[in-house]
């Protein structure tokens, strides 16, 4: 969560003494804003606004507010507050409070209300890493392959160095039925983050497309990395099965249980109508 820089007490120099209260409250809600001590930050910005309520840059203030409100958990009381800055804000500020707003709006599970908001922030600047990412992923989950890709695809154009947008792609691929596609973006990935659920894709790919040594090779590696991921030793598990080493294929399932794998999955590989 960013908080917009705080350029008021600069601004300041040029209106009458008389204002140095209020400027004293917004330069001491910025240190408490930077040691995320909230309950200070809060009590001074709520100040500094009643000190000057119709100030022309009191959208910084609100858009603070939002940030404050989320980081203490009174994510609809933050809501209040974006909803004040945007009205006041100009059109180049937008973009960064509609996104914190979308940021609090995911906290809130309001997937498809942040995807308004960090489409009409796209929408002022098509251009943004965040955004870009957080709508990829949202409209990938929600099946939506074809916006997922084009997000992705510009995320990846824009910021190389961001895995998600290979990962993204990958599993866009992987839908499409192109596994060597898919292997290459996740393979990218990798090389940039390693993310125990890009691994987790890798191995499945070469899983389901027979690839069980490459996958066995991989599986080791992201086992050694993630220990306790549940996911991963139910890969392990759905090898041993591959092999007909049904034994060990259930050890692996309990151990993946035991270490919280996702039960969706473990009905995926290991139906209870087999048992």
């Amino acid at each position: 969560m960013k908080h917009l820089i705080l350029y008021i007490v600069a601004m300041l120099g040029v209106v009458p003494a008389m204002a140095q209260t209020y400027a004293e409250c917004v330069d001491s809600a910025d240190y408490y804003i930077k040691r995320e001590m909230w309950n200070d930050a809060e009590r001074l910005t709520v100040q500094a606004l009643r000190q000057k309520p119709a100030y022309k840059i009191n959208y910084i203030l609100w858009s603070n507010l939002g940030d404050i409100r989320t980081a203490k958990g009174e994510c609809e009381e933050a809501l209040q507050a974006f909803e004040i800055a945007l009205t006041s804000a100009p059109e180049k500020e937008k973009p960064r409070i509609l996104n914190n707003r979308a940021y609090t709006l995911l906290k809130l599970g309001k997937n498809d209300e942040a995807l308004t908001d960090m489409s009409e922030s796209l929408s002022l600047d098509s251009i943004q890493e965040w955004p870009l990412k957080m709508r990829g992923i949202i409209n990938l989950n929600q099946g939506k392959f074809s916006a997922a890709e084009k997000d992705f695809t510009v995320l990846r154009n824009h910021y190389p160095g961001n895995a998600t947008s290979y990962t993204g792609l990958g599993k866009i691929e992987a839908s499409k039925g192109n596994s060597d596609k898919a292997v290459e973006y996740l393979r990218k990935s990798l090389e940039l983050e390693q993310e125990e659920e890009t691994w987790f894709y890798l191995v499945l790919i070469n899983i389901e497309r027979e690839h069980l040594p490459q996958a066995k090779e991989d599986l080791l590696v992201a086992l050694k990395r993630y220990p306790r991921a549940g996911n991963l030793y139910l890969l392990r598990g759905l090898l041993h099965k591959k092999n007909y080493e049904n034994e060990a294929a259930l050890i692996d399932k309990k151990i993946a249980q035991d270490f919280g794998a996702d039960p969706h999955l473990v009905e995926r590989f290991f139906p209870s109508s087999q048992k």
